[in-house]
């Protein structure tokens, strides 16, 4: 990137509150020293999640699709709690001269994220870094959360969406594997423009549907081993919650589909266990609300495996995923 001496905090800071906007009245102002929200009764949930452009970002990516899916990082934490976001500070670490253009690409990704999800954003911090850091710190109140534990031998395993996608969108957009144009689409977009299902998670912890939750983001794999060990339980998968087009490209590239659907992350799904006397009314809820309940597995009282049960063979699915700095 070319360096502009010309922009400093102060005028970055200024660019975006142009783009996207002073907060609505009872909000605090940007600009001063804090930050405040209007009270509400209850629990105040806070989530900071940090965008690092050398791990987080593909070669690929629009700059407004990187700030958006900022955002989305932790509004996908807020879907699996069950809890509606209501604002955000934005932290912003960007190289030394970076084009006007290109700030206000980023901050246009801001407002886009803000309006699809109905968050205010109250300010935040600039700082000049190597690369591209976008650290979210997200707010919203609750009753109640939908914890990691509470999981019970005889819930139900279900997740929110298919899995494969993205991992097999990175490999795509990182090392130019072959794949049919419909699916090449479709799992460049899951890379690009993620989806979390903040409807979705809020509706089924407003009826208190789910014993436990977790965001898929780490992988699948990872995900479910979070729940065993917070819940003090064993899970049993028998679906792997994936495509035939994931499968084809597996096959076409010569991959292994467990590893695209259990290890690969990115995926912004919630994966959550239900009673099984409430899985018809979350499939319900789910329909009418244009969404999907796939049922992948069980929970078990045999604590801490994690296992695969297909074709009559039972694979150990190990606890890895995506992790930072491993």
């Amino acid at each position: 990137m070319i360096l502009e001496e010309a922009l400093d905090e102060f005028e970055i800071i200024r660019m975006i509150i142009d783009t996207i906007g002073q907060p609505k009245p009872r909000f605090s102002k940007i600009g001063d020293d804090v930050a405040y929200l209007p009270k509400k009764r209850g629990k105040v949930v806070i989530k900071s999640d940090m965008l690092v452009e050398k791990t987080d970002v593909p070669k690929g990516m629009d700059l407004w699709q990187v700030s958006r899916k900022s955002i989305v990082m932790c509004v996908s934490d807020f879907s699996a709690k069950g809890v509606v976001p209501s604002a955000a500070l934005i932290s912003l670490g960007i190289p030394r001269g970076m084009k006007e253009s290109e700030i206000r690409e980023l901050a246009r990704g801001f407002k886009i994220a803000k309006e699809e999800f109905g968050i205010e954003i109250l300010g935040g911090d600039t700082n000049e870094a190597d690369c591209i850091i976008i650290d979210c710190c997200m707010v919203g109140f609750a009753d109640k959360i939908v914890e990691r534990k509470g999981a019970k031998p005889g819930d139900l395993v279900i997740t929110s969406g298919f899995f494969g996608y993205s991992s097999s969108g990175l490999k795509i957009m990182l090392d130019n594997l072959k794949a049919n144009p419909e699916f090449k689409e479709s799992a460049v977009s899951s890379v690009v423009m993620p989806n979390p299902r903040l409807r979705l998670g809020v509706a089924l912890a407003k009826r208190n549907l789910m014993s436990s939750s977790i965001d898929s983001s780490d992988g699948l794999a990872f995900s479910l081993h979070e729940i065993a060990m917070h819940s003090k339980v064993g899970i049993e998968i028998n679906n792997l919650p994936t495509t035939d087009d994931v499968k084809n490209f597996a096959e076409m590239n010569h991959l292994s589909l467990n590893d695209l659907v259990l290890y690969g992350g990115e995926e912004y799904e919630i994966i959550a266990t239900i009673p099984k006397d409430k899985l018809y009314e979350a499939q319900r809820l789910a329909k009418r609300m244009g969404e999907r309940i796939i049922t992948i597995g069980k929970v078990t009282d045999d604590f801490p495996k994690v296992r695969l049960l297909l074709d009559e063979r039972e694979i150990e699915i190990e606890r890895k995923g995506w992790i930072h700095l491993k």
